[in-house]
């Protein structure tokens, strides 16, 4: 707990005392933490796109002109070329949709996470053959108040995540319970871990922990989260999986833009 003491003095009578005030600033210090997590996001996010932007409109061209050129002389190379292109170019989109996301105009509307949560399940059946999946979904009856498809895309990513970081046989665990006008959300993988040092930069964009990996999916991910008023707390071991747990508060109508 974070505490804050104040003193001051003050006459009773023929003493002069002194008073002390002590107030619990843990919930302050947390929403600072939050705002201020929120606006290093944006402010890297905003960067990354403009430069995005303009690197991506000259590719484009080119890429145009490269397409020509083949239609005139037969080579090979001409399709690593376009192949090559079209990745840096589904790159570039990939970080101005998470930095100005199409579906950043939808409304907000009221949200029961748990059937969202089973329906995305769904949608990795093909993967599950050697992962147990575990739902521990307590407090269904609880809403939150969001972007559906915002928080449906950074479910989706987490999950993703959590499956591609097992290797061989594993276990998922998915955790939904209310508390004190929050709502916590917990996925628990049984992947390989991620290391300390690389802890504090999850959520950068163009940072990722896998070899293949853009980091854009976790930008979207803790960008969607602090937009809802919510924060995101990981826990990782090395060869015994990672822990994102989101918090949410409940029936609160967010203000993001």
């Amino acid at each position: 707990m974070d505490v804050v003491i104040a003193a001051a003095p003050y006459v009773m009578g023929h003493e002069t005392l002194i008073q002390l005030r002590v107030l619990d600033s843990t919930t302050r210090k947390a929403a600072e933490k939050r705002l201020s997590a929120a606006e290093k996001l944006s402010a890297i996010g905003q960067m990354a796109a403009g430069i995005a932007h303009e690197v991506r409109n000259p590719l484009t061209t080119v890429k145009g002109f490269v397409q020509l050129l083949q239609k005139q002389v037969s080579h090979s190379y001409f399709d690593i070329i376009v192949e090559e292109l079209d990745n840096a170019i589904k790159t570039l989109n990939n970080l101005l949709q998470v930095a100005k996301p199409d579906l950043d105009d939808e409304p907000s509307v009221s949200i029961h996470l748990c059937p969202e949560l089973d329906s995305l399940i769904f949608l990795f059946q093909e993967k599950l053959y050697n992962i147990k999946v575990t739902k521990v979904f307590l407090d269904q009856d609880k809403q939150i108040s969001g972007k559906k498809n915002l928080l449906f895309k950074a479910f989706f990513n987490l999950i993703k995540n959590a499956l591609e970081s097992i290797e061989g046989k594993g276990e998922l665990t998915i955790e939904h319970f209310y508390k004190d006008g929050v709502i916590h959300l917990k996925f628990k993988d049984s992947g390989v871990g991620i290391p300390e040092e690389q802890m504090k930069m999850l959520g950068t964009p163009f940072f990722s922990t896998k070899n293949d990996g853009t980091g854009m999916g976790l930008t979207q991910v803790f960008t969607t989260i602090h937009q809802h008023g919510g924060s995101i707390n990981v826990t990782s071991k090395l060869g015994q999986g990672t822990t994102f747990h989101l918090q949410l508060p409940a029936n609160h109508l967010c203000s993001a833009k």
